[in-house]
């Protein structure tokens, strides 16, 4: 599933397309016959509504005869939306799903959450040496050299925010899995935020669902070999997840953008209620799996592919 941003203040907005070029490879590699779905959820929508749309959709699937299984991979905040779209489903239709969450937030991030993630920047940058600040953006070489430190790290800071809030959503897309409750979100921005998603995402009838689905929560970390790879392959996204996860969530197991105990959240859950889930951890990874092809095969072939039985060619 991919929400894409299709409608902006009733306007046509852009579609990504999320690197799903990246998976359509080893779908026609395989000796499967599985037919690949891009979903459009509109991102302004709250996150609860976009679980009942999804729910909707699977369900008329369901009534096709010649659906055998369905294969949902939610990844990131995709990955608490599926969660939350099970108690939606109809009972008949819980056979044979198979679902997948790739480092889904269950317990939110701190990048959902501006107030928060814009301390945590205040102070990283506090600590940053000037030297070092110049190397950091290319641009600051450029600027005359100031008597303060403070001037230098301002800039650093001021283009960080600005990276993040053009990236950010500041929509429900975002603002639902905001961590720490609505103290992390922008108070003209309340109106944008469900702050019961996250708060009733296992709530009984999502637990009685659980044990009735093929269930499958992936997680990741970044680590020295992350680094390496995406040095190797020049992957920039996994270099930046990389220094997120050294700076931002320092003292933390994380892959960049979500930290280990909000992706684990579910399995801890579970253990609780006594429910069986499949548990998967990729070693050495980060949070943007469309942009690393061995964690997409990994993934795909793991938990997909090997869900599904072989067509055999009749001629």
């Amino acid at each position: 599933m991919r929400r894409e941003n299709y409608s902006i203040d009733g306007k046509a907005g852009e579609t990504t397309g999320w690197g799903i070029s990246n998976f359509l490879p080893i779908l026609d590699e395989s000796n499967k016959r599985i037919k690949c779905e891009t979903i459009l959820v509109d991102k302004d929508g709250p996150h609860e509504e976009e679980a009942k749309l999804l729910a909707k959709h699977i369900n008329k699937l369901k009534e096709e005869k010649n659906c055998k299984k369905i294969h949902i991979l939610g990844v990131s905040k995709g990955g608490c939306i599926v969660t939350a779209t099970l108690k939606y489903l109809r009972d008949s239709n819980l056979n044979k799903l198979n679902v997948i969450a790739y480092q889904a937030p269950f317990l939110g991030t701190i990048f959902a959450s501006p107030r928060l993630l814009y301390k945590k920047l205040d102070e990283l940058v506090g600590s940053i040496s000037d030297s070092l600040l110049k190397r950091l953006i290319p641009s600051l070489q450029k600027i005359r050299p100031k008597t303060k430190k403070e001037n230098q790290s301002n800039n650093l800071l001021k283009a960080l925010k600005t990276i993040h809030w053009n990236v950010f959503s500041q929509s429900h897309m975002d603002y639902d899995i905001s961590i720490v409750d609505k103290k992390g979100v922008p108070t003209k921005h309340l109106n944008r935020y469900d702050r019961n998603f996250l708060a009733s995402m296992f709530n009984e009838e999502t637990l009685a669902r659980l044990k009735q689905v093929n269930f499958t929560n992936i997680t990741t970390n970044c680590s020295e070999k992350t680094l390496t790879r995406a040095l190797e392959t020049r992957n920039i996204n996994a270099i930046m997840l990389y220094l997120s996860s050294k700076t931002i969530f320092k003292g933390k197991i994380s892959d960049g953008m979500v930290d280990e105990k909000s992706s684990k959240y579910i399995e801890e859950i579970c253990d609780k209620n006594e429910i069986k889930i499949s548990k998967t951890k990729i070693p050495n990874g980060h949070h943007d799996i469309a942009s690393d092809i061995n964690i997409i095969n990994q993934v795909m072939k793991e938990n997909v592919l090997k869900n599904e039985p072989k067509v055999h060619d009749s001629r």
